[in-house]
């Protein structure tokens, strides 16, 4: 909406929405997106689920899929490992791993709607 400016972590929500619940008079209503495309409703948190399953579903360990979702993995292993060392101060490893995960996943989206698409070496192993 503003040039520079990220999209605000809410408009995918507003948009799922729609405005027709307003009570503000002034306020333009519309429809969803879902009910405007003939969806059933969802959430972006929906979204979220889908992509971890089927990122369980590629074969990617829990451990790096909480990654992707930015929630803490506390336990590798046998080996626990202190939440702030993976959250605050280690991201080189995760941004791989995370890569390896959405990058599987975005294949097996463009797979299921008919896109071809070539397969990653971060894939290798992983599908």
């Amino acid at each position: 909406m503003y040039k520079g400016q990220p999209i605000h972590r809410k408009a995918m929500a507003n948009a799922l929405r729609g405005t027709k619940h307003e009570t503000n008079k002034d306020k333009t209503k519309t429809a969803c997106l879902c009910e405007l495309l003939g969806l059933k409703p969802f959430t972006p948190h929906d979204l979220r689920r889908t992509a971890a399953t089927l990122a369980g579903d590629l074969g990617f360990d829990d451990a790096a899929i909480a990654k992707c979702l930015d929630h803490a993995v506390t336990k590798k292993g046998d080996t626990v490992v202190p939440t702030v060392t993976g959250k605050v101060y280690n991201h080189s490893k995760r941004m791989k791993e995370k890569r390896a995960v959405l990058d599987g996943v975005a294949a097996e989206l463009l797979r299921i709607i008919g896109e071809p698409v070539a397969r990653s070496r971060s894939l290798e192993g992983h599908g």
